[in-house]
């Protein structure tokens, strides 16, 4: 592995039942770029960073991770007795581990990291308020602010842009390239178009193979 990559990926093999998804995928993802992962419905790009995450196993297949790996899912269903808050979601974040490490243990420096990080998604009216109330829009904006709220050094992201109006959208990308800019190797499923433009590789999936494309 380069010394500038913070994580690859060498031959990921995975099938569900016989159907092959991926098929022998080689791939990095450095710090300080925004790589997009694009393809069609069902050409395993979930998979394939859920894989990158830990979440989920190949088949075959290894995946060398030099930094703390965050994972933004998708929206989740949520029951409604879940008795937490928007910002008791962020706060899973700060708490964790690698956030700890971090900034330290204390109640301010979490308190401190939630309250930034909801601010930096447009959500802190959000802090309060159930988050089984919210919509999917806002759903997804705070599980964006988890992430951040981690600090890690490998951000990976599965369709952030689900759910979001043209302007959430626009500040989400402008997220990911704050978060590049200060080294954190990111990269984010998406469909959306804009997403592919502005992000610094494109990484295509299609038939389980990957090629990659370098905008700019």
């Amino acid at each position: 592995m380069s010394s500038l990559t913070l994580m690859r990926a060498s031959a990921l093999y995975y099938a569900y039942g016989h159907t092959p998804v991926l098929s022998g995928i080689d791939l990095e993802i450095p710090p300080g770029r925004v790589t997009a992962i694009a393809g069609t419905n069902g050409a395993g790009k979930t998979t394939l960073v859920e894989i990158l995450a830990g979440v989920r196993i190949p088949d075959s297949g290894v995946v060398d991770r030099r930094a703390t790996v965050v994972l933004v899912v998708q929206r989740p269903h949520v029951p409604d007795e879940l008795p937490l808050t928007a910002g008791d979601v962020v706060a899973l974040g700060a708490q964790s581990p690698a956030a700890r490490q971090q900034r330290g243990q204390g109640r301010r420096a979490r308190t401190a990291a939630v309250a930034a990080a909801l601010d930096r998604v447009g959500a802190s009216e959000l802090c309060p308020i159930p988050f089984a109330d919210l919509s999917g829009g806002q759903r997804q904006r705070v599980l964006i602010a988890q992430g951040l709220a981690v600090g890690a050094r490998i951000l990976l992201l599965d369709e952030p842009a689900a759910g979001l109006d043209a302007d959430s959208r626009a500040r989400t990308r402008e997220i990911l390239a704050e978060e590049a800019r200060r080294g954190v190797a990111v990269a984010c499923v998406t469909h959306d178009r804009d997403d592919l433009e502005s992000a610094d590789r494109v990484l295509w999936i299609e038939d389980g193979a990957a090629r990659l494309g370098v905008n700019g």
